[in-house]
């Protein structure tokens, strides 16, 4: 079943097309990458998904729902949550109060979740999920990137996507980190999460998504498996040979 539908998505700025008559499915319980050279169009193409910008042309789809023309927030309340490339926290308060933040928003959004104590039952599974428990107290300024890394993901769980938009989370982590972080993704897919996934860690993508897609130069060049993509010539020549940044 697909959840998420990208359809014919182009996006220019001025004489430069980012984004070529994109098409991308996710579907519903998958673990979905996305990979490709530097500038090849693949955080702009999240830009459009959660609506920070509005393509050219195309249309996108969340299930039954026809998001094109949505604001990140209604598209968060759709179900829709998102990480970025460049950490977007909050450096004078600490690790729960960075997640208690967007548990606080969240809980705006619906009547019975804004207590209190729903709050911070939240915060706490977000914080047992992504193994933060024990650096609650600590400035996020103090940490390191790889363990802020899993604060920003804990700051998205609290808002209780349907679907994750993953931007480069492994940029920063070392390889134990990395580890961990691709065993807390199969961790909430096998609990139902769906993951749409930006990275240049190859081995975090080929060991984690269930299906590849491959962009160059904002054009689509390739779509699989990870076997299929590891295999496809297009790809080793265009990103695995070598050309990755």
């Amino acid at each position: 079943m697909t959840q998420l539908e990208l359809s014919g998505i182009t996006v220019r700025f001025g004489g430069h097309t980012a984004l070529n008559n994109v098409d991308i499915t996710v579907s519903t319980g998958s673990i979905t990458g996305l990979i490709g050279p530097n500038g090849a169009g693949k955080t702009t193409l999240f830009n459009v998904t959660n609506g920070l910008l509005r393509p050219n042309e195309g249309t996108l789809k969340f299930g039954d729902a026809d998001m094109t023309a949505l604001s990140p927030y209604r598209r968060a309340k759709l179900g829709l949550g998102r990480t970025f490339q460049r950490l977007e926290l909050f450096p004078s308060l600490t690790v729960r109060e960075n997640v208690q933040v967007a548990a606080e928003i969240r809980g705006e959004w619906s009547s019975g979740s804004n207590n209190s104590a729903n709050i911070k039952k939240n915060v706490d599974r977000a914080l047992e999920i992504t193994n933060l428990r024990d650096s609650g107290s600590k400035n996020v300024s103090e940490i390191p990137t790889g363990k802020a890394r899993l604060v920003e993901l804990a700051r998205s769980l609290v808002q209780e996507p349907k679907l994750l938009l993953l931007d480069e989370p492994a940029s920063g982590q070392n390889d134990n980190e990395t580890s961990e972080f691709a065993d807390i993704l199969r961790s909430l897919n096998k609990e139902g999460m769906s993951i749409f996934l930006v990275e240049h860690d190859m081995s975090l993508v080929m060991n984690v998504c269930d299906k590849i897609f491959v962009l160059d130069f904002g054009s689509l060049i390739a779509e699989g498996t990870t076997a299929e993509i590891q295999g496809n010539p297009v790809v080793i020549d265009a990103y695995l040979g070598g050309k990755s940044g």
